[in-house]
């Protein structure tokens, strides 16, 4: 299993049991009655929370390497299909993993596996979930040199 899917996994196990702790503390229609804010500071413990959980994802999904530390990009690194998913997010723009996939017959995986070399050697940038994926700077520059 994928060490992060698993710390995924393991943030809403906890973020669940927290929800579950605080709901039940002021579930019963008496302590609700009683207590008007309770349901407000259970709201305001969520959305702490929440935005807990977006900025571990955000320093997870950001590059492991910075400019100083990006692996050297050489061309026996690469194979025709590297080439072909840059010069496309070059020319089309951002992209999915099955969008190229479907666009050089080849499998999701593959082209996966690909834009995940890709990404850690800089080339290529990659946002949301699913990920799309953008070419950088870096790989503009890359592609310009080796044509």
């Amino acid at each position: 299993m994928d060490v992060l899917v698993l710390f995924f996994v393991i943030l809403f196990v906890a973020q669940t049991t927290i929800f579950y702790v605080l709901l039940h503390k002021t579930s019963t229609r008496k302590r609700m009655i009683s207590n008007p804010n309770s349901y407000d500071v259970i709201m305001n413990e969520l959305v702490k929370i929440k935005e807990a959980l977006s900025k571990i994802e955000n320093r997870l999904n950001a590059p492991k390497c910075t400019l100083n530390t990006i692996e050297k990009v050489t061309e026996d690194d690469f194979n025709q299909t590297c080439y072909r998913v840059l010069e496309i997010l070059k020319i089309e723009g951002p992209s999915s993993s099955s969008e190229l996939s479907i666009k050089l017959d080849r499998s999701r995986e593959h082209v996966s596996r690909i834009l995940k070399n890709l990404y850690i050697k800089g080339l290529v940038t990659r946002t949301g979930k699913p990920f799309r994926y953008r070419i950088t700077d870096k790989g503009l520059s890359f592609l310009e040199n080796t044509a």
